[in-house]
């Protein structure tokens, strides 16, 4: 991948997502990218406590095991405006999910919503391409 111009900082960004083997996968193939710095890992909303928000995207899986993820996406996209940030919520369920959830989502923030049915590469390109607010 690393397509990055040296110049252009690299898009900071936060994973948020309960699974860590795919956690694990989709860092590893950020950091692949020379555009891209993963500078935050949590699984739950407890870890994500400390969440630094100098960040660019917020990837958010909104079914954490002690609660909604999408209150990290409320939070984030509240201070896009002043802090440039973009956040993106990862869906975590089938392709067949529910419409309801995708709604709840874009409702909390979210600028790009994703299943898990998604392949990484439809993923990083995504999160390459967003445009901050």
């Amino acid at each position: 991948m690393g397509t990055g111009d040296d110049s252009v900082a690299a898009k900071r960004v936060f994973l948020l997502i309960a699974h860590k083997a795919f956690r694990e996968a989709i860092a590893s193939v950020l950091e692949e990218d020379s555009d891209l710095e993963v500078v935050f890992q949590a699984g739950s909303l407890a870890e994500a406590v400390n969440l630094d928000h100098n960040i660019d995207i917020a990837l958010v899986d909104p079914s954490l095991s002690d609660g909604d993820g999408l209150e990290v996406v409320r939070e984030v996209s509240s201070r896009r405006k002043g802090v440039n940030v973009a956040p993106i919520a990862l869906v975590l369920t089938s392709s067949g999910s529910e419409p309801a959830s995708f709604k709840r989502a874009l409702e909390a923030g979210a600028v790009g919503v994703f299943s898990s049915s998604s392949s990484l590469e439809e993923l990083v390109e995504a999160i390459r391409s967003s445009t901050l607010v």
